[in-house]
């Protein structure tokens, strides 16, 4: 089985990879590695880009919540985050899932996410928030409708990461092989969550 992955990073060095395993409490086994970094002191420098945005993916189904019920990603207790996109919206976003699972890793602070397995297969979905920043760590502009992102395709997922006050908000789609079938989910995925969160 493979394990969604959190990113990480110490300042000075390049992106870490943290994978996280579906166990109990905030233990990490099976993925760990070596040692937990903690979040960097100073957020990642802004990037630069003169790549333009592609095309926006049209998830199959929207949330657009009024201003005044939309919540910042900041104040979204990491018991909570699960609450942002449920199984069944995942089924039509992306494929079957089982409940999601909430973990920290890391500190200071930790990186907090919800991680969803496929019902079948070794497909993965990660909603996490990362520090303000982070979004630097895309390759690839991409278009998400009413807001604007990075992308980074790896060989076993694509992970999509959307700028926001104060937070990045994280969307990881793992495979065995991923593509950019991957990525158009996370594009999905991201937007449905976006229509949630305060910006």
């Amino acid at each position: 089985m493979r394990c969604p992955r959190f990113v990480q990073r110490r300042p000075g060095s390049g992106p870490k990879l943290l994978a996280l395993a579906p166990v109990l409490g905030l233990a990490v086994a099976g993925c760990a590695p070596g040692g937990a970094p903690g979040a960097p002191s100073q957020p990642p420098a802004a990037t630069t880009s003169e790549e333009t945005s592609s095309e926006s993916v049209t998830p199959s189904i929207t949330r657009d919540l009024p201003p005044e019920q939309r919540r910042p990603l900041t104040a979204i207790p990491t018991n909570e985050l699960c609450g942002l996109v449920s199984p069944d919206e995942l089924a039509r976003l992306a494929f079957p899932v089982e409940p999601g699972t909430a973990r920290e890793v890391g500190f200071d602070p930790p990186a907090r996410g919800c991680s969803y397995q496929a019902r079948t297969g070794d497909q993965s979905v990660l909603v996490a928030a990362q520090p303000e920043g982070y979004a630097e760590l895309g390759t690839t502009p991409v278009n998400l409708g009413s807001a604007q992102g990075t992308q980074a395709l790896h060989a076993n997922d694509c992970t999509v990461f959307v700028p926001l006050p104060g937070a990045t908000l994280q969307i990881v789609v793992g495979a065995g092989e991923a593509d950019a079938d991957q990525c158009d989910t996370a594009q999905s995925v991201a937007q449905y969550v976006l229509g949630a969160l305060a910006r």
